[in-house]
């Protein structure tokens, strides 16, 4: 058998193919993960980005290579997750550039384009690092340019370039000081030896019906069935005219951040520059129309706001990856916790207690920002001082964003408990649970209603969190996320009512009789979760007042009192609040104080102080196991 031209058709099977075998190995690319960061993604990352591509591809006719490959390109580069999967989607698009409009390729012009596209890639990154993908990418591409001097066979040419890559994948352990001390070979370099694995597979003993499965286990070691007769159905040439656990040390920043930029003649240099003073890892792959970013730092919302001055952001995402070391690093637990950014846990606690959060969206001037990732609360009170017009809205996060989180939670944990806000107040909780029904995660994730918002939600979540951290199994956690959200009350001051008319919470009408009179609203939730009038209040400095005294009417006599309190560029009123409160009731524990998310301040506006705190719990709903071990370590909190 001999295979002297790729073409478009060809080069299709070939993508999906090494696709497969890719996704089929995820777990082990995570598993043997330590550099540029030890957090445990590498092989969901790339799955993602190929997953992306083979989706676009699989209903694709392309009429040639160079199509092909430019769609395979783009997809890649819009779907692309870490550092890996951009620069696999750089490469890619390397690919696309050079063999542009071309129907099909003969040996020599298409190691002469990989041996280009290998050199782009390094372009693309601020501090190529050898020992990497970029390095096994390098080497076959070298191989395979060498190769097409002495034969016109793609069989020849990518067994041989294979063995190369392995041999190079085996030499990325000695050239990363990272890697010798763990053992491991680099995981994104293995990932390319996976695809090109795949492809030499399929060439061998594939079957093109084999290119149609979804991703799933089960498989042969080539990613595809073995066909009865051995042949290569699809690739040969037709009758043609003329023919574990590991400890991983620290990162240096915490925050992996990503997004697309588009615009007209972007100068990537020079984005590329900026975006070097922020952090490290930097990738800006892509075109001056279309361009993947990628790099790790400690401010992604100023890395945003530097992209912004270059073109139109899609596609952001921000993930911790301290929070994904510390759950990588811990023994595998039974539950683990997933929160949305409504839920304002404060400060450092979620990464103390291993909270995962998915980020909703805000509106805000027509542009969209994840909360607190993309926007940070601080930033979007400095927006709103400066007009307070500023039109703001807030929506449910994308199905792929619940999606990617709960794969990694997954990846550290026998289930997941999701803890959302309240259902009567978005259509959050239901994107989660129908992405907690999807796929592997079916059966594996638990979906709560905490019926609060903001810190409300957070009381939820901290006694969920504590009780999954002392081992309780997922059944447990749900259980006493249900009772701590029937216990849990919230009231907000809101001081100045342009929020909520702008939002149509407060009507025309209405709003202009109170503010006439000097009325404030309390905002409280209710039962089901909605949020109802809690009462009025007279002066626009009366909040703390009116807070206290709406907790004195909810809280039994001589209960002891466990409490957070948000707000929303209020940090004086919070702390007085704060005090009063330590003054006048006996604590379970410290109280917590917190800016509140974009998310809340867009409907109740600057000035916004929000007081939540837990009902004595009822003699009829006792804790059990090690939820009430966490409970008794929580105050009560079960």
């Amino acid at each position: 058998m001999q295979i002297r031209y790729i073409d478009g058709n060809r080069l299709k099977r070939a993508l999906i193919a090494g696709s497969h075998r890719l996704m089929d190995r995820a777990a082990r690319l995570n598993a043997i993960n330590v550099f540029p960061v030890p957090d445990g993604d590498t092989g969901t990352n790339m799955a993602g980005t190929a997953r992306t591509m083979v989706l676009a591809l699989q209903g694709a006719s392309p009429s040639g290579v160079g199509a092909t490959v430019r769609m395979a390109a783009d997809s890649a580069l819009r779907g692309a997750r870490g550092n890996s999967g951009a620069i696999l989607a750089q490469f890619l698009h390397g690919l696309a550039e050079e063999l542009k409009d071309e129907a099909r390729v003969t040996t020599r012009r298409f190691a002469a384009a990989a041996r280009a596209a290998a050199h782009r890639t390094y372009q693309a990154l601020s501090q190529p690092r050898e020992g990497t993908i970029l390095t096994v990418l390098k080497d076959w591409a070298e191989a395979a340019h060498r190769l097409s001097e002495r034969t016109d066979d793609f069989l020849v040419l990518l067994r041989g370039a294979l063995e190369e890559a392995r041999a190079s994948l085996a030499r990325t352990t000695e050239l990363l000081p990272e890697l010798k001390k763990s053992g491991l070979p680099d995981a994104g370099a293995e990932g390319v030896v996976h695809i090109l694995e795949g492809i030499m597979a399929f060439i061998h003993r594939g079957r093109i019906r084999d290119l149609a499965r979804s991703r799933g286990a089960g498989r042969t070691e080539a990613g595809g069935a073995a066909s009865a007769d051995g042949g290569a159905e699809g690739f040969a040439d037709e009758a043609a005219p003329g023919a574990g656990a590991f400890d991983h040390g620290e990162s240096a920043f915490r925050y992996c951040t990503e997004c697309m930029a588009v615009g007209e003649g972007m100068d990537l240099g020079a984005l590329r520059a900026g975006l070097e003073s922020l952090g490290d890892s930097v990738v800006v792959a892509g075109s001056p129309s279309l361009a993947k970013i990628h790099l790790h730092t400690d401010e992604p919302t100023k890395a945003f706001r530097l992209i912004e001055r270059h073109g139109e952001i899609e596609g952001q995402k921000v993930d911790d990856m301290e929070l994904q070391r510390r759950l990588s690093a811990r023994p595998r637990a039974a539950a683990a916790l997933l929160a949305d950014s409504a839920c304002d846990l404060a400060g450092e606690l979620g990464l103390e207690l291993l909270v995962e959060r998915v980020p909703v969206r805000v509106e805000l001037g027509g542009k969209g920002y994840l909360d607190r990732d993309g926007l940070s609360s601080e930033e979007f009170y400095a927006m709103l001082r400066a007009d307070p017009g500023l039109a703001a809205s807030t929506s449910q996060p994308a199905p792929a964003a619940f999606q990617r989180k709960l794969d990694l939670l997954l990846g550290n944990a026998d289930e997941a408990v999701y803890v959302g806000l309240s259902a009567a107040l978005s259509g959050t909780l239901e994107a989660g649970r129908r992405a907690a029904a999807e796929g592997s995660r079916a059966g594996r994730v638990r979906v709560v209603d905490s019926r609060s918002i903001s810190v409300g939600a957070a009381l939820v979540v901290r006694g969920a969190a504590e009780a999954a951290a002392a081992g309780a199994g997922a059944a447990e956690v749900e259980a006493l996320a249900g009772r701590l959200a029937a216990r849990s009350r919230l009231f907000v001051a809101v001081p100045d009512l342009a929020g909520l008319i702008r939002s149509g919470r407060l009507g025309g009408v209405k709003g202009l009789a109170a503010r006439s009179l000097g009325l404030r609203p309390l905002i409280t939730i209710d039962a089901e979760g909605r949020a109802v009038s809690g009462g009025l209040y007279l002066g626009k400095h009366k909040g703390v007042k009116a807070l206290v005294a709406a907790l004195r009417k909810a809280l039994p006599a001589g209960a002891r009192l466990e409490a957070m309190i948000g707000h929303a560029d209020a940090p004086e009123e919070a702390a007085r609040l704060a005090l009063v409160l330590e003054d006048n009731f006996e604590l379970e524990r410290e109280i917590v104080i917190t800016p509140v998310s974009p998310a809340l301040a867009a409907h109740a506006g600057l000035g916004a102080l929000a007081l939540a705190f837990l009902l004595p719990e009822t003699p009829a709903a006792p804790a059990t196991g090690a939820a009430a071990g966490a409970a008794d370590g929580a105050g009560g909190a079960a």
